[in-house]
């Protein structure tokens, strides 16, 4: 293996990080084509309520997989970062041994959960295969970690894109065979063992060492990952969390739309946790050696991070009732105005991930926990409050609401451990100015929903690009990719 720190303290670090994460982006994006169809079939196929029983199970597991894998992940890749190579592969070891032992744990409480909440059998079915599904996948990542640690941000790109196919694939064939709703679940069984078939072929043949149980090594992981898992699992279940609250206080069809919106909002919403997973070790370094390196990188990130979430927001505020008619029928159709609404987060998402990575550098993990919390308990409350009354798109106002507290709560406690984070008023203008000439194209007349959308975020872009809305560092680092795709 490469030496880490060679590489994450080389002068080509930052550039390599801007390529990996458009790298990351641009599988995401294509992601998000597979995803939109693989949804288009669940949700037809399914019909309102059981798609929304379908995305509080994926809900359920997702959260306790943010439990058990993220935090691990994150501590695993930072520590990773630090380490020479004889003690690496030890470290990989223990890593996949104390997966080995969490996820048995994780999957009894994911069902005893669902039995206790009295979901229908098929429900806790389902529960029983997605979540066997995530730990086949959280076995790979062990393996695939050392390609974060490297910048070997392609080998990571086409691992999430195969998720997205063996999924489309599997969702396909079910379609095909008329299933009714548990056999979906076990589509997730089938894209772990994907993953683990070509971890090998990306990470070397020693992709899976023999598991290690050293407990002072484990304990030390555990120590470090579970205050990670906390302030992750905290900062990213606002939707999911309040999809679970609705499936047991609202209606089966209120569930079932602001389910079909977070199906939609899943994709956007791992974009920035996918660069911000490329980012951490580089941040993890700049914490070590050069606090003022450490500030120009999150400022440099909270800037595209910005432009990332304006986009979206723009191109949504038309494209969204066509496109989940598009993927659900004319029954998901009002679901686009909960979309509408809950889009307005991923400005919020975007900025707060790239600040929680960089206290997680900081070794700040009880900051972020302090933080979520705060807003967790906002967000529960004002769900509480709300879905009663406006049923899912109250749910939608009570993640947004959340989301904005949280990016607040976290930037306060970035700026006391690092200083002012600036994002410069320049560049803010130039943000609105390129927003606001987008915008004018939403309200052409006779212009269809979809075009108005694309148009406005092609508006968007092209604008910024020429008033210099993007910083130099990205174009002088994705020029290279410009170029290599060109040929």
């Amino acid at each position: 293996m490469a030496h880490a720190n060679d590489v994450l303290s080389s002068p080509e670090a930052g550039g390599k990080v801007i390529r990996g994460s458009v790298m990351r982006a641009a599988a995401n994006v294509a992601g998000i084509v597979v995803g939109v169809g693989t949804a288009a079939l669940l949700l037809r196929h399914l019909g309102v309520p059981e798609s929304g029983r379908y995305v509080t199970v994926m809900s359920l597991v997702a959260i306790a997989g943010t439990i058990s894998d993220a935090g691990l992940n994150l501590t695993g890749s930072r520590d990773l970062a630090m380490r020479d190579p004889a003690t690496a592969r030890t470290l990989v070891a223990n890593f996949l041994g104390l997966r080995l032992l969490i996820a048995p744990v994780a999957l009894v409480a994911l069902v005893g959960f669902a039995l206790i909440a009295g979901y229908p059998s098929r429900m806790v079915a389902g529960t029983a295969l997605a979540g066997t599904g995530l730990f086949i996948v959280s076995t790979a990542d062990a393996a695939l970690l050392r390609l974060t640690v490297e910048l070997r941000a392609g080998g990571l790109a086409f691992v999430d894109l195969l998720k997205q196919a063996v999924t489309l694939v599997g969702v396909a064939l079910l379609v095909a065979l008329g299933a009714r709703l548990t056999p979906f679940f076990a589509v997730q069984i089938v894209v772990g063992l994907s993953v683990v078939a070509v971890a090998p072929l990306l990470a070397g043949r020693g992709a899976f060492p023999r598991p290690r149980f050293d407990r002072s090594e484990q304990r030390r992981l555990l120590t470090k990952g579970l205050p990670v898992a906390a302030a992750i699992v905290l900062g990213q279940i606002y939707f999911r969390l309040v999809i679970v609250l609705m499936s047991l206080i609202s209606s089966a069809k209120q569930t079932g739309y602001f389910g079909g919106a977070l199906r939609a909002m899943e994709t956007l919403i791992g974009i920035p946790v996918l660069v911000a997973g490329v980012a951490l070790p580089l941040l993890a370094a700049a914490a070590r050696d050069d606090r003022a390196r450490l500030r120009y990188a999150i400022e440099g990130l909270s800037e595209g991070a910005v432009i990332a979430g304006v986009l979206v927001v723009i191109v949504t505020v038309r494209a969204a009732e066509p496109v989940m008619a598009l993927i659900g029928g004319p029954s998901f159709r009002p679901t686009g105005a909960v979309l509408r609404i809950q889009v307005g987060s991923m400005l919020f998402i975007a900025l707060y991930t790239i600040w929680s990575i960089s206290l997680i550098a900081l070794g700040r993990e009880r900051d972020l926990i302090l933080v979520n919390a705060i807003a967790l308990v906002g967000v529960a409350a004002a769900a509480a409050v709300l879905v009663p009354t406006f049923a899912a798109l109250g749910a939608a106002g009570a993640t947004v609401g959340g989301d904005a507290l949280l990016a607040a709560l976290i930037y306060w406690r970035l700026r006391r451990a690092t200083g002012p984070i600036v994002l410069r008023a320049a560049f803010l203008a130039r943000v609105l100015v390129a927003a606001a000439l987008a915008a004018l194209t939403l309200i052409i007349p006779g212009l269809p929903d979809l075009a108005a959308a694309a148009l406005s975020g092609a508006v968007f872009l092209v604008v910024g690009v020429l008033i210099g809305m993007v910083p130099p560092e990205a174009r002088a680092a994705v020029r290279p990719l410009v170029r290599r795709g060109t040929r």
